[in-house]
């Protein structure tokens, strides 16, 4: 039953979908894939482009909010036309509505459902991507989507369970990228030749080893390894950039200026500085601690995501930039 509803999602939002729909358009295709999941808008389960004030003179409206029957808020949706990539902006855009509706589960549909989760079991600042599925038929992880957003069975116990496992696979691969990085450490590398001694010394004497080792060379590598990064030239950093500050989000401007640049280097340092903008013409500058800061964070997700940035705070305390780097 579920994996015919997957199947039906599918067509909804894949199969039967123009390469150049609109986003209003595949607004009412992702109302019938709702449909399907046996929420409807007529019983009060579906909330269209809902209106919610935020700070005294903002407001913020998500594509759908899903309600329970005793008009609690459940998750919220955001959509982007198909033939659009889902990317960290949109993530961003949905991340907000999650913190200001304050929802811990929110969606994200467009050439995927994507699944982010925002509450106390994640050791991390801002909401962590648990999955992405793609629109296949008989997708396994599709018909587990049904399972856990279908009305019938919404249940914050089988959400709950979903969420630690996805957490648990999320922690794996974290920890599999430690191991390998410290068995790549040239710290290590350098106790390979004592390992190898040790092992030997039951049938060679120790310095006929150390003098067999002096002419080998012993290194791990990795099989696969991945290209390097190359850094950016320094005047890079301090290049002019224009910012446009009329669509309502508030500007941050990175240094490195790539998200992926500025990721990269501070997973490795741990720490950067935000410098505040104000209208009035001040300052302020302070240190990003960054301990918590993990491979599956986003940057701009995290830095939007602080209470003074966030849309209607920032407005209202007349901050008119934010510009982060990592060097001082």
């Amino acid at each position: 039953m579920n994996n015919e509803k997957w199947n039906e999602i599918c067509f909804l939002l894949s199969d039967n979908v123009r390469s150049d729909i609109s986003e209003s358009d595949f607004e009412q295709q992702v109302v019938q894939a709702l449909r399907v999941l046996d929420w409807k808008e007529y019983l009060g389960d579906i909330e269209i482009r809902p209106s919610f004030q935020v700070g005294s003179v903002n407001k913020i409206t998500p594509d759908f909010v899903i309600k329970s029957s005793d008009n609690r808020k459940l998750f919220v949706i955001e959509i982007k036309q198909p033939n659009i990539p889902l990317n960290s902006r949109f993530q961003q855009q949905l991340f907000s509505y999650m913190r200001q509706l304050k929802l811990e589960y929110g969606i994200l549909i467009g050439q995927a459902i994507q699944i982010f989760y925002d509450g106390n079991l994640a050791k991390q600042d801002d909401p962590i991507l648990l999955e992405t599925i793609k629109f296949t038929k008989d997708n396994d992880k599709g018909v587990k989507f049904v399972e856990l957003f279908s009305k019938a069975n919404f249940n914050q116990d089988s959400l709950r369970e979903f969420t630690l496992n996805g957490l648990k696979k999320l922690n794996r691969r974290e920890e599999h990228k430690e191991l390998t990085k410290k068995l790549l450490d040239e710290s290590y590398q350098e106790k390979l030749s004592e390992l190898i001694k040790q092992d030997f010394l039951d049938e060679y004497d120790g310095e006929l080893i150390e003098s067999v080792l002096e002419n080998l060379k012993v290194e791990i590598k990795a099989k696969n390894p991945l290209p390097a990064q190359s850094e950016l030239p320094k005047r890079e950093f301090y290049k002019t950039r224009i910012v446009d500050y009329s669509n309502g989000i508030l500007p941050i401007e990175l240094n490195p200026p790539t998200e992926s640049e500025f990721k990269r280097r501070l997973l490795n340092t741990k720490t950067a500085y935000i410098t505040t903008f104000y209208k009035n013409g001040t300052s302020k500058q302070k240190v990003w601690n960054a301990h918590r800061f993990r491979e599956t964070s986003g940057v701009l997700g995290n830095l939007r995501s602080r209470p003074e940035f966030r849309n209607g705070k920032w407005q209202e305390l007349g901050i008119e930039k934010v510009y982060v780097s990592i060097e001082k």
